[in-house]
């Protein structure tokens, strides 16, 4: 665990080695303190520019599971600040995609990028996700609290699993400053 107090700011601004400690030494957040409100997410990597370096992921119970989804945003060219402006479709609402399961390393089959993050949630987009949006199943997500208990904040490292022996680092991103879902999906 670490012992720093951390931001939103924060998290954006540390290095590559600095974020792995934080994935490899805190908690898992309580999943079911995180459903009912979306958050404000940010790729820290170059390769942000190819999904979108801002999104926002919403969490939410469905049939006894936790699941989340994404949503598109409006990119400003602000990097972590600025605004986190949702695209609205045709219907007046938030454009969502990239839906997933968000379990417990320790609850899911061993794979082997998983290693390091013991006491990380998953988030797993595997088979939710129309044909569309299918290179989303390929998406493999580890999150931890950065601060114990505080659900505010989260931090994540996704990678791409293409094979099983095939696995490619993505991003880390931070997740923060929630607020409730007004737009379910489903």
């Amino acid at each position: 665990m670490s012992s720093k107090i951390w931001t939103y700011e924060t998290i954006c601004q540390s290095s590559k080695s600095e974020l792995e400690n934080i994935l490899r030494t805190c908690q898992a957040p309580d999943l079911e303190q995180l459903n009912g409100y979306i958050y404000c997410g940010w790729n820290h990597e170059w390769r942000a520019y190819l999904s979108g370096e801002k999104f926002k992921k919403g969490f939410m119970k469905r049939n006894g599971g936790n699941f989340g989804f994404n949503e598109t945003v409006i990119q400003d060219k602000d990097g972590f600040r600025g605004e986190w402006k949702q695209h609205i479709n045709k219907n007046g609402k938030p454009s969502q995609l990239g839906y997933f399961r968000t379990q417990y390393v320790k609850d899911v089959p061993p794979i082997n990028i998983a290693k390091p993050y013991p006491n990380a949630a998953f988030f797993s987009y595997n088979g939710l996700n129309p044909w569309y949006t299918s290179f989303f199943n390929w998406v493999k997500d580890f999150v931890v609290l950065p601060n114990e208990g505080d659900h505010s904040l989260l931090l994540c490292k996704a990678y791409m699993r293409i094979f099983p022996f095939l696995n490619i680092f993505y991003s880390y991103f931070p997740l923060g400053h929630p607020e409730k879902i007004k737009y379910l999906p489903w």
